[in-house]
């Protein structure tokens, strides 16, 4: 599987009209590296159980949330520093994500384009 993604990102850079041959041989570093690390590290995509393990335990403690409330704010008061500081830089990280991604998505750093001004 690795292979034929391999393969198939080496020819889609490669037909690119616009990209350049450094691109090309950065691109080509980058794949053998990550293949490496692949094959050293013994990865290997998470399986369905494992997804179905985790979503499954992130609906139970959240469904337990929202039914109960008091307990929810006992749990918020629990937390110590080292917690709120993870928990926030967890938050900052996802927001960045999503900053980036709105970004990519609008082809814009700043702003939607205001179509109603042109009518």
């Amino acid at each position: 599987m690795l292979a034929r993604l391999q393969s198939l990102s080496t020819s889609v850079v490669s037909q690119a009209k616009l990209v350049s041959s450094k691109t090309i041989y950065y691109s080509k570093v980058v794949g053998e590296l990550s293949k490496q690390v692949y094959l050293k590290e013994n990865l290997q995509p998470p399986s369905v159980n494992d997804f179905q393990t985790v979503y499954t335990k992130l609906y139970k403690r959240a469904l337990g949330f929202a039914t109960k409330p008091k307990s929810s704010l006992e749990f918020l008061k629990t937390l110590g520093k080292n917690d709120l500081v993870k928990y926030g830089s967890y938050g900052v990280q996802l927001a960045g994500l999503y900053s980036l991604g709105e970004i990519i998505g609008r082809r814009k750093v700043v702003g939607y384009t205001n179509y109603a001004a042109h009518h």
